[in-house]
């Protein structure tokens, strides 16, 4: 199903380009959104390889494949987009905030937020894999020249102390 749907993306991104190309051959100017859904797809395709990357220098090859199994259960229709824009809104949100005491009520909303969004991934993965991708984070500076993670170290380091605040006091 992946690979399906991964298939169906390129064929997308093939059709757009041969327009454009099609378009450019003939003199016609290329609109702005076209060209927006351009620098997009090749954002998506540059952000899909360089995680990849990470998941390769982290991830044994059976490791990758399990994460690929589990990620089936995803609900269809799941929007990845939307996922990823709560993601970077959270974390903006936190940096701009920070300082803050962990144990606080607002740094403890905070890390109820993150809570939230982890639920999807946390009812499809196992402790094990969720325990491999706080690791993986874990170790962000080695590999944040690669890929951009969703949110600065500063942040994970402050989740990671409300989150225990919260196991002490709770």
């Amino acid at each position: 199903e992946a690979l399906d749907a991964r298939a169906r993306e390129i064929t997308q991104a093939r059709a757009l380009l041969r327009s454009v190309q099609s378009r450019i051959d003939r003199g016609e100017p290329v609109d702005a959104a076209t060209f927006c859904s351009l620098i997009r797809l090749g954002d998506t395709a540059m952000e899909q390889e360089n995680w990849k990357k990470v998941a390769d220098r982290y991830y044994t090859p059976e490791e990758q494949a399990h994460w690929a199994e589990r990620m089936q259960a995803v609900p269809d229709g799941f929007d990845q987009e939307g996922y990823a824009r709560a993601w970077s809104e959270l974390a903006g949100r936190i940096e701009a905030a920070l300082p803050l005491d962990p144990a606080g009520a607002e740094a403890q909303a905070f890390y109820d937020e993150w809570q939230q969004l982890l639920a999807p991934l946390k009812a499809v993965a196992t402790p094990e894999m969720m325990r491999g991708a706080t690791g993986l984070y874990e170790r962000m500076d080695e590999w944040q020249d690669v890929q951009q993670p969703p949110f600065s170290m500063a942040v994970w380091r402050f989740i990671q102390k409300a989150g225990k605040s919260r196991t002490a006091t709770g």
